[in-house]
């Protein structure tokens, strides 16, 4: 078994299969991972660590930690030949070869840096644990007055913005977003729940710049079409993610965005699955695809894990079923704003609804438990050496 990627859908998958390996369910299987980074990384507490309420280590594990019994290859995928079934990892120490009898891929997505001149050069990243970790170092360095771009309404871009300004009230932060409203993706079925968030992302001191589609990003700042150039040495982008293209899988069928399409039961081709970000695998309902995020892509790799060990079994795959949970924002402590089975709810029971989730969904139980300890115990037992990491006023 060869897995691309130590994100979530490679992860669950893995340990769904050691978990058969260990319980005598399967015998004389091999299952590596190729990961680009050593760590897996959980995005979900990004207003968290901007705050301070989170620290950036805390949603980062390492691999070889989290999945005994799979071989970690530390590298990043050249191409793959599906005809040879093969694998080409360029590693630190030279370019392995890999075969493979099942391969997983799960090596999500990246920031579409390719939409906007500047982005990749001058922008922040958030999807990046260590250009997060850095972000939060950032703005404890900006003079009072500083002014902040944020671009991008969705969930992250508001939630971001809002933490931003709880963090740094001197700062003018300015949240730029293309279309006449923010949170579309909540509107009309979820309006009580947008309205809320963009409230109190105002009341915090947010900015909305509806109808700003973002041109260009430079040293200096960014340009806007509508409000033309803005001065700002920090620029922030949630304006969306790009799957990342294997080398290789390129006859495989996609979807408009760019994912790899898959089966009811997430298989791409013969001996390959894809689950996550990079695939587009459709949703229960019928209705489209499933969306891209960190909830769907675990479910992924659950469900791929499960297929794979029902194939070695010699018994048929299962189909995807799993319907969705919601969707949720924290906008300071007690400030929650989500959508759970379709109830709306904001407030106190959207916030602890959310907190508990988040740690329930990470993927090491000790740091989970940790870092939910973290939250109340004294404040000078929390913080560490780095000032920056201790707890900000909710």
């Amino acid at each position: 078994m060869v897995l691309l990627g130590g994100g979530y859908t490679g992860v669950w998958a893995a340990r769904r299969m050691t978990r058969a390996v260990r319980s005598g369910a399967l015998r004389d299987v091999r299952i590596r991972m190729v990961s680009a980074e050593p760590e897996h990384s959980f995005h979900g507490w990004t207003a968290e660590v901007i705050t301070g309420h989170v620290r950036p280590e805390r949603a980062r594990v390492p691999l070889t930690q989290l999945l005994p019994g799979v071989e970690l290859v530390h590298g990043r995928v050249g191409a793959v030949d599906p005809r040879r079934r093969t694998v080409q990892v360029q590693t630190a120490t030279g370019l392995r070869q890999l075969s493979y009898d099942q391969l997983v891929v799960g090596v999500g997505s990246r920031d579409a840096t390719e939409r906007v001149p500047g982005l990749a050069e001058h922008a922040w990243s958030l999807k990046d644990p260590d250009g997060l970790a850095a972000l939060r170092t950032h703005l404890d360095t900006l003079p009072p007055g500083a002014t902040i771009v944020v671009a991008g309404a969705g969930f992250t871009g508001v939630e971001a913005a809002t933490a931003i300004a709880q963090q740094v009230p001197t700062a003018r932060v300015l949240l730029a977003h293309p279309g006449p409203v923010a949170l579309p993706m909540l509107r009309p079925r979820f309006s009580r729940v947008a309205d809320y968030a963009i409230d109190q992302a105002r009341r915090c001191g947010v900015e909305f710049i509806p109808g700003a589609r973002l041109l260009r990003v430079s040293a200096e700042g960014a340009e806007l079409d509508t409000e033309g150039f803005v001065a700002s040495a920090t620029v922030i982008t949630t304006i969306g993610q790009t799957p990342v293209a294997l080398p290789g899988l390129d006859a495989f069928a996609r979807d408009a965005s760019g994912r790899l399409a898959t089966d009811r039961c997430l298989g791409v081709a013969p001996g390959i699955w894809a689950g996550g970000d990079v695939a587009a695998v459709p949703h229960p309902s019928g209705q489209g695809a499933c969306p891209a995020n960190a909830l769907w892509a675990i479910y992924h790799g659950k469900r791929i894990g499960a297929n794979l060990v029902r194939t070695l079994q010699g018994r048929a795959p299962r189909p995807f079923t799993f319907p969705g949970l919601g969707q949720g924002a924290s906008l300071g402590v007690g400030r929650g704003a989500a959508e759970l089975y379709g109830v709306q709810l904001t407030g106190w029971p959207a916030w602890l609804a959310r907190w508990v989730f988040f740690h329930w969904f990470m993927p090491s139980r000790r740091i989970g438990l940790v870092t939910a300890l973290d939250w109340i115990r004294p404040r000078e037992t929390v913080g560490t050496d780095d000032s920056a990491y201790l707890y900000a006023t909710a």
